[in-house]
């Protein structure tokens, strides 16, 4: 039997989090596969994914949001077949950032101005869909570092739109 990996929170921060791997088994271990997931106003879940070649391994994960919760997973790819899932959840010190106060403005049929505030130097996320359940499963997206961007959207339909 193939047991799961061992993931081991090693230190967090506001915007990052590092984390080691290993396998208590004498099974050759030739990487893993780690999937970082989080979840943005109860809508929207993100997901990252990290492919990682190798037995044991330390990996810093950047570019997170503070106080957030995040869930990391992880399988073993081995000699014998790929393990079984372990999980373990943390959350991101420091103090979440308030949300963006987006304004979103038909300039024509098929075009919407989205603008918003919010702080500087830092990656929005423009999520829209025709449903909340569109929203929530497979929504159309951008990013940006401004704030405010354009979207080609079908004509006819009306959308929701999340930053």
């Amino acid at each position: 039997v193939i047991p799961p990996p061992v993931i081991h929170i090693e230190s967090y921060s506001e915007d990052s989090i590092s984390f080691s791997l290993k396998m208590s088994t004498n099974i050759k271990v030739s990487g893993y596969v780690v999937n970082i997931y989080w979840t943005f106003d109860t809508h929207r879940q993100e997901k990252r994914t990290l492919v990682i070649e190798g037995e044991k391994s330390i990996q810093k994960v950047a570019n997170l949001t503070a106080h957030t919760p995040y869930e990391i997973s992880a399988w073993a790819k081995t000699e014998l077949g790929d393990s079984p899932l372990s999980f373990v959840h943390v959350v991101t010190s420091g103090t979440r950032p308030a949300s963006p106060s987006l304004k979103a403005k038909a300039i024509n049929q098929t075009a919407v101005e989205c603008s918003w505030t919010g702080p500087r130097n830092v990656v929005y996320g423009i999520f829209y869909a025709t449903s909340f359940l569109e929203l929530y499963r497979s929504p159309h997206n951008t990013t940006t570092t401004s704030h405010n961007v354009t979207v080609i959207v079908q004509r006819d339909e009306q959308y929701l739109f999340l930053v």
